[in-house]
């Protein structure tokens, strides 16, 4: 689960039921959510089957008899006659039903406006594309289903996840079974008394006309689904049910990686002339692993680091006492050339997927150098929460060091020879103190340690060819500021701004993101359209951020009047297609467009910051 990439710019209820596997090679966990998008007293779903599979499972095709197993399906919601076809057909995958638990009592189907996820291992060669099947309920033979077997790749051919995914089941998607008439009568969920008791029809899988009295099916009688009371007792609405009306949504169904990618930004805050901080140790737990105790001796692993910068034996340290954490190490690409280090003033962050059940604290380690083994670190390993006891972040986190804050690791003496990055020929060579961990006693001629001797490290010359700036180097001082390190969503509000494509000066982006625990993005893409008159056009979505990426389903808005005869009711928003955008950094995005809409094809736009961070509180991309 843990993965990370760094940039140089300075539950819901899990069920598994039906499972079904065939062999493979390797496994990855996914999470699959459904999320049922009809409005309030709008229509209900059944439990939703759904497979990885190689590409050879076809449920039905359009235009032709349905199987008795989708029958099944269509006409009760029973998916167990699709997953014995799916497992009996010999091909290569798994399945699984996914249900609402916190639906109507006794069915966990569901409601408008429920959702559900599921944590499933698929296999990357056999598990490469994806399938699902509901009913919509209530009805005779209404189901959702994907047609073409191949439409939702999850895997190519190298095994690489092309996620995450998520589309839009649309109203216009529902599809008709052909096995029972639409009288409205029988009909699950609504006024059926046992399974199969609606009129046969022997007619072939087709799109849904609509309920009857629908807007697209206004004539049909009788009238006993809109308006109707269903099986749970809830009002259909004539209008919230009717799936034909435009941009009618039913469900969402996103597929992903699981855990919460996270954001460490790191600064060195001394000025021109201060400390330098070497590659800073970041690990994430359960609040098992301490790192230090002041008045204590130090581990091996912090002595390491703190007298060498080395935290490689710390990282063993975490490994054995946090066996489900997870640990790294952020480097300053840009620092003194053969070192990664910091220094003053410069900046980086890392992105890490992390699981919020096992890696809900935040702690950190950073040799200040030159010296002999000075070092901050938290000493409180549950200082820092990241994750709440249900998985919910509760970020972000600031951490704002200061000179008052710097320790001194006890274990050499602060001679101020052999001290690291400024006159040490080699690891581990400073006289050994066998002392304790406390606050720094501050460099020899400091503030707070004015008689200290020799007087090496202020003023004097880095490795690097730097000099120590007796007043800039002297951490001692009021007011001393040496590092800061944020630990944010990976995308949060501070992506909000402007964005534009340097290429493509005359048209651009406004994008708005909200929410700490499940971020929320706006899109708004201010061009024009493809018919050469140069009318503006104005396209919007709303999407879940996922990790460090957004899936907009996006709409076109026109058809009202400016000024005083403005009205609502006169705005139309037809859809106009898919856009993804990929939040590469914190000044760039890529967004990817699919357009629905004849004569707007694909493509995509490289974006770039336009305007700056919006505040001065400190954000993913503002540290």
């Amino acid at each position: 689960m843990n993965h990370c990439k760094t940039h140089h710019t300075t539950t819901l209820f899990c069920a598994f039921l039906l499972l079904a596997f065939s062999t493979y090679s390797e496994s990855r966990e996914l999470n699959v959510t459904i999320e049922n998008l009809s409005p309030e007293n709008g229509v209900f779903l059944t439990p939703f089957w759904i497979s990885f599979h190689d590409g050879s499972f076809d449920l039905f095709d359009l235009g032709q008899a349905a199987s008795p197993a989708l029958e099944t399906l269509a006409e009760d919601g029973n998916p167990d006659a699709v997953s014995a076809l799916f497992k009996t057909g010999n091909h290569q995958g798994i399945d699984a039903t996914v249900v609402e638990p916190g639906g109507f009592p006794g069915a966990p189907v569901f409601e408008p406006g429920s959702s559900a996820t599921l944590k499933i291992n698929v296999d990357e060669a056999s598990g490469r594309y994806f399938s699902y099947a509901s009913m919509v309920i209530p009805s005779n033979d209404a189901f959702v289903a994907n047609d073409d077997p191949k439409i939702h790749e999850i895997f190519d051919s190298s095994g690489n996840f092309t996620g995450p995914i998520s589309f839009t089941v649309w109203g216009n998607q529902v599809l008709d079974a052909g096995t029972e008439n639409n009288t409205e009568t029988n009909a699950a969920f609504l006024n059926q008394t046992a399974p199969n008791t609606g009129d046969d029809q022997s007619s072939t899988v087709q799109l849904h006309t609509g309920y009857n009295g629908s807007s697209a099916n206004s004539n049909a009688t009788p009238v006993n689904i809109l308006g109707g009371v269903n099986a749970a007792g809830s009002l259909i609405d004539a209008s919230n049910a009717d799936f034909t009306l435009d941009n009618y949504q039913v469900a969402r169904i996103t597929i992903s990686e699981p855990g919460v990618p996270i954001r460490v930004n790191v600064t060195n805050l001394f000025p021109t002339g201060g400390l330098y901080n070497t590659p800073v140790w970041v690990g994430f737990h359960n609040g098992e692993f301490d790192s230090y105790s002041r008045g204590e001796v130090a581990s091996a692993g912090l002595e390491r680091l703190a007298e060498d910068g080395d935290a490689s034996a710390l990282s063993n340290e975490f490994k054995t006492a946090a066996s489900t954490g997870f640990d790294a190490v952020i480097t300053e690409p840009a620092g003194f050339a053969g070192a990664p280090v910091f220094d003053p003033g410069s900046k980086t962050q890392a992105v890490y997927t992390l699981d919020p059940a096992s890696q809900r604290y935040f702690s950190y380690a950073t040799m200040l150098i030159p010296s002999n083994d000075a070092f901050v670190a938290n000493e409180n390993p549950l200082a820092h929460q990241l994750f709440d006891a249900d998985g919910k972040f509760t970020g972000p986190v600031n951490i704002h060091l200061i000179g008052a804050n710097v320790l001194d690791a006890g274990t050499e003496v602060n001679t101020e020879t052999n001290a690291a990055f400024l006159n040490q020929n080699a690891a581990n060579t400073g006289d050994d103190e066998n002392g304790v961990i406390d606050f720094h006693p501050g460099f020899n001629g400091s503030f707070d340690n004015p008689d200290g001797a020799p007087k090496n490290i202020l003023g004097g010359t880095t490795v690097a060819g730097t000099v120590i700036n007796p007043q800039q180097g002297d951490f001692t001082l009021s007011g001393t500021q040496v590092l800061r390190i944020s630990v944010n969503r990976a995308v949060d509000w501070s992506f909000s701004g402007a964005w534009y494509d340097p290429e493509r000066n005359g048209e651009g982006f406004l994008l708005a993101v909200s929410g700490d625990d499940n971020p929320v993005a706006t899109l708004t893409w201010y061009t024009y359209t493809n018919d050469a008159s140069g009318n503006q056009l104005w396209i919007i979505g709303t999407a879940p951020v996922l990790g460090e990426t957004a899936i907009f389903e996006m709409f076109r808005s026109e058809g009202a009047t400016f000024g005083t005869e403005f009205s609502s009711a006169d705005v139309n928003k037809p859809y106009w297609g898919q856009m993804r955008v990929d939040f590469s950094d914190c000044n760039t995005i890529k967004a990817t467009y699919n357009a629905d809409v004849s004569g707007y094809g694909q493509g995509t736009v490289n974006l770039q910051r336009l305007t700056p961070v919006l505040s001065n509180s400190v954000g993913a991309c503002q540290y």
